[in-house]
């Protein structure tokens, strides 16, 4: 995006807490500060009501402090005035930062073929440091015999900050929360300049990055460099790797890198949760002179087990709770559409009718209806969306009060079918369309005026005979716009008997094999004229579901039947 000739520029937001943002900025100015009239608007007690400005000029864009209480700080050197803004540069106003065009992405880089031998450097199998953990009241002593004071007062440290990592990670918080909170934790307890805390991808199996701490500000303009034979070795063994002195190591001595970053002493340990590794922690020291010791690796070990199984406890906890979100979404999702079903059977003599659905996934996709016109007529619909689960509920939902909305008032089918087409092309994506049925039966003429819009041909059985299908009379709603659909009629003689159903029957199959057919429910409804309405219908499921051999519908399956007694 450009204006006069320039390239408009971006800023991050990242507030202390809540999520970051961009603002895009113009060509105009942009206010920052704590009131309600800032273009940003900042939750931020530390900020002044108008604190600051971001202004376009001729050669790009300025900072302009606006004489705030705490001030603003541009790269860590306060603003007095105007300064003109480079991409990458860091702004701070109270406790809020921002990135000037260029977000804020430490980098995490591997440096590959390194290869380490140092004596001073130790790889120990987590199971193993797991095991050393000495029982409570065991006196260590020296080879001499005397107590080994150093090694007593290390290991009841290691058991406070257990105690205390173990309290602050007790409560359930959000993963990335959690994840951020597990970096504190341990940077408070075992001293470093840079950390990186990463997590497997489940479906790549690739460690991704997901806090990067930099202790040092010095250091935070500087890349954080991970050795891959240290990531290697340590998910592939299972391993807690301790380098105590880089500087030791002529293959990483002599790493760029490792030269840029001043590295003289590093640790990685991988996040086992006493099933499998789901990710590692790395942390160097580079102004922190004192070098890592065993019993910082073995402490950093521990801490890093607690946490990976507090955090594969909070992501199956975060999944139950979204398993039980979805089920009462879908508990209510039923409960409407159990609401615009019929909640009953209209008395239409000498018609008997006898309607039901029965959804694949709880909710779905086919529809029935019965609509009084008068006294005489009465509405009968049946409709099917292409699809299942809630988006096609929610279809159908706005069809049933498209429907609804216009009808009785028209009862030209043709029209009204055009009018409801129109409806569904404009308001649902191009792969979703309704197949349609509807018919008005009217029982002083013993006669159905009816129009299909590419749904399964309704069956008329008489007493003898072919069944008769009610063909399609134009295209499925929703597949094109501007659609013209002719209107049917079919007489209704004692004895006959109208089924109405959706595809979800007919193509029922037995596992791999045949389907239910409509030949096949032709021949059960024939077989069943002599009962009820309601008990053909209960008949016809059973019979399907028999079919498929399965205790639920595989499909979206609804069906009518409609008898015109004697």
């Amino acid at each position: 995006m450009k204006a006069e000739g320039k390239t408009m520029a971006n800023l991050y937001i990242y507030p202390k807490s809540g999520e970051s943002s961009v603002y895009p900025l113009g060509r105009g100015r942009v206010t920052i500060g704590r009131a309600s009239q800032n273009d940003i608007v900042l939750s931020d007690q530390f900020s002044s009501g108008c604190h600051a400005l971001v202004v376009a000029t001729e050669r790009g864009y300025a900072l302009v402090d606006q004489g705030s209480k705490n001030g603003t700080f541009v790269n860590g050197r306060r603003v007095t005035g105007e300064i003109d803004l480079t991409r990458g540069d860091e702004i701070l106003i109270g406790s809020t930062r921002f990135y000037f065009d260029k977000d804020f992405e430490p980098a995490v880089e591997t440096v590959e073929g390194t290869t380490f031998t140092h004596s001073s450097n130790t790889i120990i199998q987590v199971k193993d440091i797991l095991k050393k953990q000495p029982p409570s009241g065991v006196v260590m002593k020296t080879p001499g015999g005397g107590l080994d004071y150093e090694k007593l007062q290390q290991d009841q440290r290691i058991v406070a900050v257990m105690a205390a990592v173990s309290q602050a990670l007790i409560y359930h918080m959000p993963l990335d929360k959690l994840l951020d909170h597990i970096m504190d934790v341990l940077i408070q307890n075992l001293p470093m300049d840079r950390g990186v805390l990463m997590i497997k991808n489940e479906s790549t199996q690739v460690l991704e990055p997901k806090v990067v701490r930099v202790q040092n500000p010095a250091l935070r303009a500087q890349s954080i460099f991970v050795s891959q034979t240290i990531v290697r070795e340590a998910l592939e063994r299972n391993s807690a790797i301790l380098i105590s002195d880089i500087q030791a190591e002529e293959d990483l001595r002599r790493q760029a890198s490792v030269v840029q970053a001043q590295i003289h002493s590093a640790m990685c340990v991988p996040l086992w949760n006493n099933q499998e590794i789901i990710g590692l922690i790395y942390c160097d020291r580079a102004s922190l002179l004192e070098q890592f010791t065993e019993d910082d690796l073995r402490m950093l070990t521990l801490l890093a087990n607690l946490a990976a199984v507090k955090y594969e406890n909070a992501r199956l906890y975060e999944e139950t709770l979204k398993a039980i979100h979805m089920r009462r979404e879908i508990e209510l999702a039923v409960q409407i559409q159990k609401n615009f079903l019929p909640r009953s059977e209209p008395e239409f003599p000498p018609y008997e009718i006898g309607g039901g659905a029965k959804a694949c996934r709880r909710v779905g996709g086919d529809y029935y209806d019965y609509i009084a016109v008068d006294k005489d007529r009465l509405a009968v619909i049946v409709a099917d969306v292409s699809g299942v689960g809630v988006s096609a509920s929610l279809l159908m939902a706005s069809l049933r009060g498209a429907l609804h909305e216009r009808f009785p008032g028209a009862t030209e089918l043709g029209d009204l079918a055009a009018k409801l087409n129109d409806f569904v092309y404009s308001s649902s994506d191009s792969h979703l369309f309704i197949s349609f049925f509807m018919g008005i039966i009217d029982r002083a003429a013993n006669e159905m005026a009816f129009v299909n819009a590419g749904h399964n041909p309704p069956l008329v059985l008489g007493r003898k005979g072919p069944a008769r299908e009610l063909e399609s009379t134009g295209f499925c709603l929703g597949m094109f716009p501007d659609q013209i659909y002719t209107q049917g009629k079919t007489v209704l003689a004692p004895g006959d008997i109208l089924c109405l159903y959706t595809d979800g029957i007919v193509e029922s199959r037995q596992g791999e094999g045949d389907e239910y057919g409509v030949e096949r429910l032709a021949d059960q409804v024939r077989a069943l004229k002599g009962e009820p309405a309601g008990d053909i219908r209960d008949r016809i499921f059973e019979d399907v579901l028999a079919w498929s051999g399965c205790a639920e519908a595989g499909d979206d399956m609804t069906l009518v039947i409609i008898k015109r007694n004697p």
